[in-house]
């Protein structure tokens, strides 16, 4: 009898045993279990946008349990100055929003992951991706970028305005100056408007039009970057340019929202349009019949040129997570959630078929998107080269000083900056 208690004694402490040991084991793989955490950061009007509103971590986190998506909202000025403050702590995120200017200036600071071998993994398909903004994420052969919200533009005019003075659409940059002098000198219509003090006005506003004269402020040319503001093409721009301006309000101080305001009131007969103004403008006409869009019209080359901007997706050199990154990169920018996250245009000519670009506003850029192009190669000077050249811009259009004495002031100021770049480069 005391050896069956002492064999049932036993038996109940090696029972005790084994079931703190199964506990143990599992709290274990409870935690084992716990969701992965993939740190985003992205700049806060993206997220209180596009990605809150559209429900977005819900729908990975449906699809793929195991993640646990971390948002980081940012102000836009902040952008990269938490970017490159969180790579030399140590504390890098997975899945970081790029304003494209910065890739290859972020490229240089150490602080983006090469992506090729991610992508390899996934079914991801850039055969319907704007070719620009591909080519933009790749950095010396390699894919640091992923484009999801890059934009382009279009031009815009009013009908009524073109039917009054007996003008049809513009075709061409000669026509665009035709129905300027024209609306100007019989209706007392400007021709268009927007900011001139403006650093990129040079670039992407009238300056736009630069690339429809098959014109750049500079470009790479053998693997250095050269100013070409003595090309005979800039210099034609530049005189269509000043002629345009004849035509469009001398107030320096009109800024994008009081130019727009002036267009939809029928005080402006053209405008360059972006994206962001198909909400913001188009409410404002009285007569939405009156607002019709073209690709943008073709100079004297041949060429529609259209600037891009926008915006890439990397991820951090030093992220522990980067396959997990990618698998939630392969999820947004599927097609369908693309067209939920982009702000400005989706980068895959696909995502034009969901809401909310599946409407005839947007049929023009789906249109322009694939022959867009950046202004200049996107490289660390890229914003001091514009303010750089703005100036000569501003003083040619305001008459100080000629359109030769421009480009050839321009020339040297520009090339003066390249040539500090080209030097680092070495």
């Amino acid at each position: 009898m005391r050896m069956m208690r002492k064999t049932l004694s036993v038996t109940l402490v090696l029972m005790l045993v084994a079931g703190v040991i199964f506990a143990a084991g599992s709290k274990e793989t409870t935690s084992s279990l716990k969701p992965q955490k993939i740190r985003v950061l992205l700049w806060d009007s993206t997220f209180n946008s596009n990605i809150l509103p559209n429900e977005i971590e819900a729908k990975f986190e449906a699809v793929y349990p195991d993640y646990d998506v971390e948002f980081e909202k940012v102000a836009y000025d902040s952008l990269d100055k938490q970017i490159l403050l969180a790579h030399a702590s140590g504390n890098d995120y997975d899945v970081i929003q790029v304003i494209t200017t910065s890739l290859n200036p972020l490229y240089a600071g150490g602080v983006l992951a090469p992506m090729d071998s991610l992508l390899a993994k996934t079914n991801l398909d850039f055969s319907t991706w704007s070719p620009a903004a591909i080519a933009a994420g790749k950095i010396k052969g390699q894919v640091f970028g992923l484009p999801f919200d890059p934009d382009c533009r279009i031009l815009a005019y009013n009908v009524n305005i073109l039917n009054q003075i007996g003008l049809s659409a513009p075709q061409t940059t000669n026509d665009m100056l035709t129905i300027a002098r024209t609306a100007y000198e019989k209706l007392g219509v400007y021709a268009m408007a927007g900011q001139i003090s403006k650093n990129v006005f040079c670039m992407y506003d009238l300056g736009g039009f630069m690339l429809s004269f098959d014109a750049k402020v500079y470009d790479e040319v053998d693997g250095k970057y050269v100013a070409q503001l003595n090309t005979p093409q800039a210099l034609e721009f530049l005189k269509w340019a000043v002629e345009m301006y004849k035509y469009m309000p001398k107030d320096t101080n009109i800024n994008d929202t009081l130019a727009r305001s002036m267009f939809a009131q029928g005080k402006v007969a053209m405008l360059w349009w972006t994206p962001s103004q198909i909400k913001s403008v188009i409410p404002q006409f009285p007569n939405r019949k009156d607002l019709e869009f073209s690709v943008m019209p073709m100079g004297p080359t041949g060429v529609r040129g259209s600037a891009m901007g926008g915006y890439h997706w990397g991820i951090g050199a030093g992220s522990k997570n980067k396959e997990a990154a990618m698998t939630f990169l392969e999820f947004v920018l599927q097609p369908e959630n693309q067209a939920l996250i982009a702000r400005g245009l989706p980068a895959d000519t696909n995502a034009f078929d969901y809401p909310p670009y599946n409407v005839s506003d947007y049929d023009m850029f789906r249109e322009q998107l694939a022959s867009s192009a950046y202004p200049a190669p996107l490289i660390s000077v890229f914003t001091r080269i514009a303010e750089t050249w703005n100036r000569r811009f501003q003083e040619a259009l305001l008459g100080i000083v000629t359109p030769e004495a421009a480009v050839r002031l321009g020339q040297i100021e520009v090339q003066e900056i390249l040539d500090g770049f080209n030097k680092d480069l070495k």
